[in-house]
């Protein structure tokens, strides 16, 4: 993409993403909108056929970013053909994200002496920076931060107000974290003994790489004496709690209130749905996705969709659901066949 600048034109929109323009190369855009509630001025996308009725509703100078099989030729609208509408939306969305308030150094935060900081960074007032930690270049540390001892934060990220990053943790590149979550606190690890549960000391680390997402109030625990590593790309939702030494590869997908147990492995492009619950030592295999609220008992394969507890394809799944139903049916009708042969129901 090339570099735009708010207000643009729909002929600037189309030539910096190499785009068919459709319409009035001049209308102008300063602001993002939804296809419902499009105006003047708006730039909207439309991402498939159900809500193309509303492109009947649009003034003639909003522009809509679609494909060329959603366009609507006998309406005044101007159209910029992509193939991926959303994706395209979403780059030109991070233009109207909002800016931190501040650049540089704030006098009131806490820095330890031995701590590296680059000079394009910023660091809001009352955050801690640990010693020996590292922060790299056009990263942002917002206000009430904590980033602990031997840290290192990588480029163009920010950090967000309240997260802690415990000690020797390391963030790669374009990473977002959300406020309150915490990074490398300790492990969930016990070992039983006579005298009761014993707490297993946890030296490990947390290691999250580039383009990662981590929304608001995650947990993520250090290694026992590994690593607990997120990958490349992933996104995590809100209230995501991820245990010691679990491995999530490139590009996983964690919507709210999932819950990993020790040692879990999800292969690339794994999607797990609201409060999917998966146990310890398990491996969910590369594309697979799981529906909310499942409960993951045992590996699963890759490439296939899985939903209920214990998880299951989830066309079975459904099935079963079916015949759960209809269970108190069966019943009485069992009880009704008992009365016919023995004359009596059994209790």
């Amino acid at each position: 993409m090339g570099t735009l600048e708010f207000p643009t034109t729909a002929g600037k929109i189309a030539e910096a993403f190499n785009a068919t323009l459709l319409g009035n190369p001049e209308a102008g855009v300063n602001t993002l909108n939804s296809v419902q509630n499009a105006k003047q001025g708006s730039l909207c996308f439309l991402g498939d056929k159900k809500n193309q009725t509303y492109l009947e509703s649009l003034e003639s100078s909003v522009v809509v970013l679609t494909r060329k099989e959603l366009v609507r030729k006998d309406l005044a609208v101007t159209y910029v053909l992509v193939d991926e509408p959303k994706a395209i939306f979403a780059q030109l969305a991070k233009s109207f994200a909002p800016k931190t308030s501040w650049k540089g150094i704030s006098d009131r935060a806490e820095i330890h002496p031995l701590a590296k900081i680059d000079p394009t960074a910023s660091v809001g007032p009352f955050a801690v920076i640990g010693e020996g930690a590292q922060i790299g270049a056009y990263t942002v540390i917002y206000p009430q931060a904590y980033v602990g001892t031997g840290v290192k934060v990588g480029s163009h990220c920010e950090i967000h107000p309240q997260v802690s990053l415990i000690t020797n943790v390391f963030i790669g590149d374009r990473v977002k974290i959300f406020s309150g979550s915490v990074l490398g606190s300790d492990g969930f690890g016990l070992v039983e003994t006579e005298g009761g549960p014993l707490e297993m000391p946890q030296l490990g680390t947390v290691v999250v790489e580039d383009d990662v997402r981590i929304g608001a109030h995650c947990t993520i625990d250090r290694g026992t004496l590994g690593e607990t590593i997120i990958g490349r790309g992933s996104k995590l939702d809100d209230q995501v709690h991820i245990g010691h030494n679990c491995r999530l590869e490139r590009n996983t997908i964690l919507c709210a209130q999932v819950g990993l147990a020790g040692s879990s492995t999800l292969e690339e492009g794994v999607v797990l749905a609201g409060q999917v619950g998966v146990g310890d030592h398990i491996t969910i295999g590369k594309g697979a996705r799981v529906g909310g609220q499942t409960g993951v008992t045992s590996d699963l394969k890759g490439g296939e969709t899985y939903f209920s507890t214990p998880a299951l394809p989830v066309r079975q799944a459904l099935r079963a659901h079916v015949f759960f139903r209809e269970l108190p049916k069966w019943v009485e009708r069992i009880k009704l066949l008992e009365k016919e042969i023995h004359g009596y129901t059994k209790s």
